[in-house]
């Protein structure tokens, strides 16, 4: 499986260099230079963004964000790759637990933790942070965000409870 990831990788990059070659022309942004692919004076198709702290995206651009499968590399040299969505790309710890990476050409590199809600909000996913032990809990951000949705989810539970009662 790692040699496959591997040549995939490989592949993609040969491709990336190819098509960069053929058709680059750069845009300037906030924080990023762009070399790559341009359809109507953005960056469209793939190419490669270089940020100013010396981290880089390399994959799929749509509109001036990065949208499709890449990689980004950070200035440490931690590599997170994958299908990314209008600039984020969630990476899974566990059921429960999940890493939010976000991209954008003009501001950067941002990335937070989220921990998935129980109960009543068990579909919904909140900040949260790695303590110095380790253990991922919630930001003071989630711990409003996770009260106020179950509040709503409450208010939303007994008005449609009331209406079906009888």
């Amino acid at each position: 499986m790692k040699i496959y990831n591997s040549l995939i990788s490989a592949i993609f990059i040969i491709f990336l260099s190819l098509t960069c070659g053929t058709y680059a022309e750069t845009l300037n942004f906030g924080s990023s230079t762009y070399e790559g692919e341009v359809k109507k004076g953005k960056a469209h198709g793939v190419g490669i963004f270089t940020f100013s702290d010396g981290s880089t995206y390399e994959g799929k651009v749509k509109k001036n964000k990065i949208h499709g499968v890449g990689k980004y590399t950070d200035s440490d040299g931690n590599v997170f790759e994958g299908k990314f969505k209008s600039g984020k790309l969630k990476v899974k710890i566990d059921k429960k637990t999940r890493r939010m990476i976000k991209i954008k050409a003009e501001t950067g590199f941002e990335d937070h933790f989220e921990i998935k809600g129980k109960g009543m909000v068990s579909d919904k996913w909140f900040e949260a942070e790695k303590n110095s032990s380790g253990i991922y809990e919630l930001t003071a951000k989630g711990k409003r965000d996770m009260e106020q949705a179950k509040t709503e989810a409450q208010s939303s539970a007994s008005s449609s409870g009331g209406a079906c009662g009888g």
